[in-house]
C-alpha cells in the first residue's frame, strides 16, 4: 500500500476501517519508527465545494488528549487544509464487536475484565471534564495480552464541530433519548450508553438498534427494554435491575457516576484477572486480520525506516560538497595552507548545522576562484546560473544537492541518475532546476577532464584541481560551439520533473514509471543533440555507444533505489 505520507511523516500501510465520515488507517511513523492508528475526518464543504471552517476543534482536541492504560493514547493531532488528523497508537488486536460478532458473548469472567477497564477508562475521563459521548463495542480494543482500551475520545465532539453526525456525535442504539434530541448531556448519557454496551456484551444482543435517529428515539424514548435475562436465562437476575436502571429514559433516574454503576454490576460478574487471560485467547484465535497487517508491515521499505537519518545524510552531503568547493575556489588564492584548510573546513562546518546556508558559502568561494584562475567571464557567468539555482532549489529543500552530486557520478558512468534520483526525493520544479543544474556541471566538468561528447565521464584527477588551465581548453570551446547542449539540459530538467511527478504518489510502481519516463526523455533529448551537433561537425556523435553505458549504468542505479522503497514524499504540499 505504498501511498504519500501523510502529514510529511506516516505511510499508510491498509485501511483498518470505514465509516460513513471517517476512516482508520494503520501507518507507519516513518520518525519514530512504529506503528500507528490513523483516523481520518475530512472537513465539510459548501454547497460550492469550498471547505468550511470547523468550529470546537480545540475542545476535541483537549478531549483525545487523555493519559490512561484503558485509553487509547493519541500521539498527535493536527489538520491541514480539508481534514483533521488523529495520531493513535495502533492496538494490536480486535475490537470487541468483532470478538461479539465472531465468538459470540465471551464469559462472565471476560465480560468483568471489559466492564471493569472501560468503567475505569470513562471514570477518568469524566473526573477530567470529558463525556465520550460514543461507547459502542467497535470503541472497545482488545490487546493480544487480553488488555482493554477505549478509543475515539474527543472524536464525537469532532464530528460535531465539523458537520458530521447526528446532534451530539454518537451511534444510534448507544444514545439515550437527551442526546438523540440535542439536548444537554453529561455523565449520565455516557452511563446509558455504557449500560447499552454492557447489554450487548452480555447477551450479544442491542434492544436500541436502527439505522436511523427516528426509530432510536423510538426505542429510547417510547419502548421498554427487555430484561437481559430474556435472552439468556442463565444470567443472575440482579443483573436485570441493575441494567435497566442504568437505561432508564430519564436522567435522574439512572446511576449518577459510571464507577457507581460498574461496581453494582461486577459484583455479579466474574473475575476480570482469568477474564483477561480468556480475551488474549479469543483474540489470538482471530488472526487473520493480524497476519494482513505483518505482511504489509514487512513491506515496509528502506527508505521509510531510514527517513529518521535522513537529515544527518543531507547534512553529510552537503558537508562534503560545500568543503570541496571552498577547497577547490580558496585554493586559487593567495592563502597559507593552514588558512586554506580551516577555511574549506569552516564551510563544511557551516553546511553540516545549516546546509543551504553551507552550500551557498561553498558556490560562493567556488565562483571567486574560478574567477580567479579564467577572469571575470567565465566566473560572473557561472554566479549568473548558480545564484537563482541555489536560491529556487537550494534555499530551503537542498533539492540543488542533486544538481551538484552529477558530476561526481560522473566518475563511476552514473551521472544520467541524478535527475532521476533526484526526482524520487524532491517536488517537481525543484527537481526540474536542479536537474538543469547537474547537467551543466556534468558536461562542463567533463569537457574540462578531457571528455568529449556526449559528456558524461569525468576523471577522478579533475576533482583535484578543477581549475585549472585546461578549463578552457579546446573541449569546453567545443562543448560550447552549437546550441546541443541546450537539448541535454532540457532532457535532465525534463527527466527530473517526469520523476519527480511519477513520485508524488510516492509508490514503486509509479516510480517505475517515472524512470521509464525519465529515461526515455534523457535518450531522446542526447539524440536531439547529436542531430543538431552533426549538423555543425559530422564527426560528433552524442548517443550510440558513448550513451548507451550510461543510461544503463544508471537504470540499474535508480531500479536499486526503488526498489529498497517507495518514495517519501508527502500526501499534502
Amino acid at each position: 500500500m505504498d501511498q504519500q505520507l501523510i502529514l510529511d511523516r506516516y505511510r499508510p500501510l491498509q485501511q483498518l476501517a470505514r465509516g460513513g465520515f471517517a476512516e482508520v488507517v494503520l501507518a507507519y511513523d516513518t520518525r519514530m519508527q512504529r506503528r500507528v492508528a490513523i483516523k481520518r475526518l475530512p472537513f465539510p464543504r459548501d454547497g460550492s465545494g469550498r471547505v468550511t471552517a470547523p468550529v470546537g476543534l480545540v475542545e476535541a482536541r483537549t478531549a483525545a488528549l487523555l493519559n490512561h492504560p484503558n485509553i487509547v493514547s493519541v500521539h498527535e493531532w493536527d489538520t491541514d487544509a480539508d481534514e483533521a488528523f488523529i495520531i493513535m497508537e495502533y492496538v494490536d488486536g480486535t475490537s470487541l464487536a468483532e470478538i461479539l460478532d465472531r465468538e459470540g458473548p465471551p464469559g462472565l469472567d471476560a465480560a468483568a475484565a471489559v466492564v471493569e477497564a472501560v468503567a475505569s477508562a470513562l471514570q477518568f475521563a469524566h473526573e477530567n471534564g470529558v463525556l465520550h459521548l460514543d461507547i459502542k463495542p467497535e470503541n472497545v480494543l482488545v490487546t493480544h495480552a487480553g488488555h482493554v482500551k477505549v478509543t475515539d475520545f474527543g472524536i464525537s465532539a469532532l464530528s460535531t464541530a465539523i458537520g458530521h453526525g447526528p446532534n451530539v456525535g454518537g451511534t444510534p442504539g448507544f444514545m439515550p433519548l437527551e442526546q438523540l434530541q440535542g439536548e444537554d448531556v453529561d455523565e449520565r448519557t455516557d452511563v446509558w450508553a455504557f449500560a447499552a454496551l454492557c447489554f450487548e456484551l452480555l447477551v450479544d444482543a442491542n434492544p436500541f438498534a436502527t439505522d436511523s435517529i427516528e426509530g432510536a428515539i423510538f426505542k429510547a424514548g417510547v419502548i421498554d427494554p427487555p430484561a437481559p435475562s430474556e435472552f439468556d436465562r442463565t444470567l443472575p437476575a440482579a443483573i436485570d435491575d441493575i441494567l435497566l436502571a442504568a437505561l432508564a429514559t430519564h436522567p435522574g433516574d439512572r446511576y449518577g457516576t459510571v464507577a457507581g454503576f460498574a461496581a453494582r454490576l461486577l459484583d455479579h460478574l466474574g473475575r476480570p484477572d482469568q477474564g483477561r487471560v480468556e480475551l488474549a485467547e479469543v483474540v489470538a484465535s482471530l488472526q487473520d486480520e493480524q497476519i494482513d497487517v505483518a505482511r504489509d508491515w514487512e513491506r515496509i521499505g528502506l527508505w521509510d525506516r531510514t527517513r529518521p537519518w535522513s537529515g544527518f545524510a543531507v547534512r553529510a552531503l552537503a558537508a562534503a560538497t560545500s568543503g570541496w568547493l571552498a577547497w577547490v575556489g580558496l585554493a586559487e588564492l593567495t592563502l597559507s595552507g593552514p588558512a586554506h584548510t580551516a577555511g574549506a573546513l569552516l564551510v563544511a562546518f557551516v553546511a553540516t548545522a545549516v546546509p543551504a546556508l553551507g552550500t551557498a558559502l561553498g558556490l560562493g568561494a567556488f565562483a571567486v576562484g574560478l574567477i580567479s584562475a579564467t577572469g571575470w567571464a567565465v566566473g560572473t557567468a557561472f554566479l549568473l546560473a548558480i545564484t537563482p539555482a541555489w536560491w529556487y532549489a537550494g534555499r530551503r529543500e537542498n533539492a540543488l544537492l542533486g544538481g551538484l552530486a552529477a558530476p561526481p557520478l560522473g566518475i563511476a558512468r552514473l551521472a544520467p541518475a541524478a535527475p532521476l534520483l533526484t526526482g524520487f526525493g524532491a517536488t517537481p520544479l525543484k527537481s526540474a532546476v536542479a536537474g538543469a543544474t547537474g547537467a551543466a556541471l556534468t558536461m562542463l566538468a567533463s569537457a574540462a577532464s578531457g571528455g568529449r561528447a556526449p559528456y558524461l565521464t569525468v576523471t577522478l584527477e579533475w576533482f583535484a584541481d578543477p581549475l585549472s588551465t585546461r578549463i578552457m581548453s579546446g573541449n569546453v570551446r567545443e562543448l560550447v560551439s552549437t546550441p546541443a547542449p541546450l537539448a541535454v539540459l532540457a532532457a535532465w530538467a525534463g527527466a527530473a520533473l517526469a520523476m519527480s511527478l511519477a513520485c508524488r504518489r510516492a509508490a514503486r510502481t509509479a516510480a517505475i514509471g517515472g524512470w521509464v519516463l525519465g529515461v526515455a526523455m534523457l535518450y531522446a533529448g542526447y539524440a536531439l543533440a547529436d542531430v543538431v551537433a552533426r549538423s555543425v561537425n559530422a564527426s560528433v556523435t552524442w548517443t550510440g555507444d558513448a550513451l548507451l553505458p550510461h543510461l544503463a549504468a544508471s537504470s540499474i542505479l535508480v531500479v536499486l533505489v526503488i526498489a529498497a522503497g517507495a518514495p517519501a514524499r508527502a500526501e499534502e504540499e
